[in-house]
């Protein structure tokens, strides 16, 4: 008798090491997995974070590239040429890039996809750079004078944007949008300045 309750005790205790074993394991596999998506989600969220910070620079970079062609007009005046002050700024859509000149229009074939050069910057030119997940164009309207009388005396509050021409155009409402999708969703950086013809 004293063997088999020998043999039992020893079973039972074989059993409880196999059940100690299969729970420990489990223990290990939900921290081991806990840390797996936790990793995963910090990698995806940086990854979003450094997308919006990319798009938000290129929009302003848009902005900064539609003031350079002003002041560049500006100085062609000063030397006495003859322009105006928003020479190549015309209402409409437009692609920028610093790689050019001036503004070039939205085509069929180019909807303002930008590429990333050897050096790591963004340009519209494709010179088998690789293909960036970025696309940026820039909207121009005329800020116009509106104060209701014939003198057309401006201030801060006495203009609007229009979609066309008008009679005394003060300045440019500038909108540049970069896109990129992440995650399967559509991305967007949005920023708008007004620049004025000040001088």
């Amino acid at each position: 008798m004293n063997k088999i309750n020998k043999i039992i005790r020893q079973s039972n205790n074989l059993g409880q090491s196999l059940v100690e074993l299969i729970v420990a394991i489990a223990i290990i596999q939900v921290g081991i997995l806990s840390v797996w998506s936790l990793f995963f989600n910090n990698f995806n969220t940086e990854r979003e974070l450094e997308l919006r910070i990319i798009g938000a620079n290129l929009s302003r970079e848009a902005i900064e590239l539609v003031k350079n062609i002003r002041d560049s007009n500006w100085l062609r005046i000063d030397k006495g040429e003859e322009c105006s002050w928003d020479d190549g700024l015309k209402s409409g859509s437009y692609i920028v890039s610093y790689d050019r000149e001036n503004l070039q229009e939205i085509s069929n074939d180019n909807d303002g996809q930008l590429y990333q050069d050897s050096q790591g910057f963004y340009t519209t030119s494709f010179d088998g750079t690789k293909i960036s997940p970025f696309k940026r164009i820039v909207i121009l309207k005329p800020v116009c004078c509106t104060d209701g009388n014939d003198d057309l005396i401006c201030d801060n509050t006495n203009y609007t944007i229009e979609d066309s021409a008008c009679d005394l155009k003060i300045g440019l409402d500038v909108v540049a949008k970069t896109t990129w999708v992440q995650g399967g969703k559509e991305r967007s950086s949005l920023v708008e300045d007004i620049i004025y013809n000040w001088r």
